[in-house]
């Protein structure tokens, strides 16, 4: 006849279903949550809604309400391995979704951010001799009344701001922490650090580990936590100040020097960079640490940074360039969260409802991301 048929537009399912089989992602997840809903009233198993609406989200449809018509596609009834043809088999609908979402509270929250942890961890067929953790803060953009948004001047606008936490080498997301929108106090990022570094190191005890991140995480709190570990170092930005100007100021002016002469040149560099190193204590420090300097000089002016370590050898240009710079690539994953599953999507009444919404794109990105470093190798 001529009606059609079964069809459907989505492939991506049984995709994700086969990387989800080979990583237990789904399964480990339903497991972290305790379902306390009354049995006898139960149409769809945690286990079942949580494999709807992370390959949902991973094929693009990333509002609940999108359920109301996906619950009846053939190719995502087979992801959810449900025969696809049958009507009684129909996934659940949007609402059923949002009352999963809103039923999570702070104990399941934390358990489901641990379960993500460690199933980063099981992507290891053995101890790794390094690993690198990127951290980095996103604006995610509120409208409306969503609980805990504030506004926020370097952005600009009324948000949240999570914590992102990515491995540095592979791209694997290691924790996704929905935050408020103020800006995060060190005591708060050594609280999270402290937890997520902890649990790494159970399982690789001889690990070295280098935490990388800008300045918002150049705090006394997060370099004491670190320092106090065994075989474990950070790289982060550092804001300036009048001491460590003065201290930098014989190569800001070696740097202007070499720019001027520069321009006498038949061909003029685009820029000038002179690094520098000296051992700084800020009052705040346990101890003092090494800063690296970046004297750089530009048609468009100065751009003068400084970065904290302490992490030995190799010289401050190095470090700079090859080791602190790298970690911009964390910026890369967080679009990828953000612009292709769009974990920016915390529109929920409640906040720990959008901090279950947060995990859940990030469940997506993982999936996403082994897909594409081993499936598609």
């Amino acid at each position: 006849d001529f009606a059609g048929g079964g069809l459907s537009s989505d492939l991506g399912p049984v995709l994700l279903r086969g990387v989800d089989l080979q990583i237990g992602l789904t399964r480990r997840l339903a497991a972290a949550l305790p379902d306390r809903r009354h049995q006898s009233y139960v149409s769809h198993s945690y286990h079942d809604l949580l494999t709807q609406r992370i390959y949902q989200i991973g094929c693009g449809y990333e509002d609940g309400n999108d359920a109301n018509s996906l619950r009846h596609d053939p190719m995502f009834k087979l992801g959810a391995a449900r025969l696809p043809f049958d009507a009684a088999a129909a996934l659940a609908s949007g609402a059923t979704i949002s009352r999963f979402e809103h039923a999570a509270s702070r104990q399941d929250i934390y358990r489901v951010s641990e379960a993500l942890v460690e199933q980063f961890i099981a992507g290891f067929a053995g101890p790794p001799k390094s690993l690198i953790l990127d951290l980095d803060h996103s604006e995610d953009a509120c409208y409306g009344q969503q609980p805990l948004a504030f506004y926020n001047h370097h952005y600009g606008s009324t948000c949240y701001l999570p914590l992102m936490i990515f491995d540095g080498q592979s791209g694997g997301l290691i924790a996704a922490v929905l935050r408020p929108g103020r800006r995060p106090f060190g005591e708060e990022n050594a609280m999270i650090m402290r937890r997520v570094l902890k649990r790494i190191r159970q399982h690789f005890p001889d690990t070295h580990i280098l935490v990388r991140g800008d300045g918002h995480f150049s705090g006394p709190e997060l370099m004491g936590l670190i320092d106090g570990m065994s075989n474990m170092d950070f790289i982060f930005g550092f804001a300036c100040n009048t001491k460590l100007l003065a201290m930098a100021e014989p190569t800001r002016v070696r740097a202007i020097d070499r720019w001027v002469a520069a321009q006498s040149q038949d061909v003029a560099p685009n820029a000038v960079r002179l690094f520098d190193e000296f051992t700084y204590k800020a009052r705040s420090w346990p101890r003092a640490w090494r800063v690296l300097l970046k004297a750089e000089v530009m048609a468009l002016g100065e751009n003068t940074r400084f970065i904290v370590t302490s992490l030995p050898g190799l010289d401050a240009g190095m470090l700079y360039e090859d080791i602190y710079c790298a970690r911009g690539q964390a910026e890369n994953y967080i679009k990828h969260l953000k612009d292709d599953l769009a974990a920016d999507r915390t529109s929920c009444t409640s906040f720990l409802a959008n901090c279950m919404r947060l995990l859940l794109h990030a469940a997506a990105y993982i999936l996403h991301q082994q897909l594409r470093t081993e499936g598609l190798r």
